[in-house]
């Protein structure tokens, strides 16, 4: 594989790739990445393969053999289950603000979001509702306007979270429909004022969602109640 030096870094392209191939699980844990056999496979040099498996260190996906190249780690359930929780909060937090501070403008550019994620559900492509999904949380953060707040949600990277969601989406098309009508459940209740309903209902969406994915990854999480 040739990289293109236009104005993406080498080894930031090799990072995005590697990193898009470990989160959809295309790269599946415990894969040892050999640093000569990415160059060859980029057609690079060694030393920006090294900086992408630095940056994939830095994210918490590999852990790095020296001489080597890079560990992708295995799942670690219990980091998961807190991220889960802490997200959570947070993005409850978000849609409660929303709900009080709300513009004409935001509520058009939310349902515009929503309508593309519904257009992903109906047109049964898993792959373009994985991502749209996950930009319409994305926008729902960055209308509250904190940035402090924003940087803490960006660091909530957690590797079996997004390779869990995105194996569970893919293997389950049936809960895109699902998760399309919890977004518009929450989005009503902002629109309405109701930044309690919206805190639960988006506090319940995320919970159960993660709860559903570890539980399909075999993990025994109690203390949700999946929904189902």
């Amino acid at each position: 594989m040739t990289i293109n030096s236009g104005s993406i870094p080498q080894s930031e392209r090799i990072y995005q790739e590697l990193k898009e191939a470990i989160l959809s699980g295309e790269i599946a844990p415990s894969t040892v990445l050999s640093q000569n056999e990415l160059a060859r496979q980029y057609d690079v040099s060694r030393s920006p393969v090294r900086d992408a498996l630095r940056l994939l260190e830095q994210e918490g996906l590999v852990q790095l053999v020296p001489k080597v190249g890079a560990l992708v780690k295995a799942d670690d359930f219990s980091d998961a289950v807190d991220v889960t929780e802490i997200r959570s909060v947070l993005e409850g937090h978000v849609v409660r603000r929303l709900a009080h501070s709300v513009t004409y403008e935001d509520v058009k550019e939310l349902r515009d979001s929503l309508e593309l994620v519904r257009g992903a559900v109906e047109a049964g492509d898993i792959e373009a509702f994985y991502h749209r999904e996950r930009a319409h949380h994305d926008k729902l953060a960055s209308m509250v306007r904190n940035k402090r707040l924003i940087r803490v949600l960006e660091g909530l990277v957690d590797p079996l979270c997004n390779r869990a969601y995105s194996a569970y989406v893919r293997s389950s098309p049936a809960t895109a429909q699902v998760m399309y009508e919890e977004h518009m459940a929450i989005l009503a209740a902002i629109e309405e004022g109701d930044g309690s309903r919206a805190e639960a209902l988006m506090r319940k969406h995320i919970q159960r969602m993660h709860a559903a994915m570890l539980h399909m990854a075999g993990y025994d999480y109690q203390n949700i109640d999946l929904g189902m």
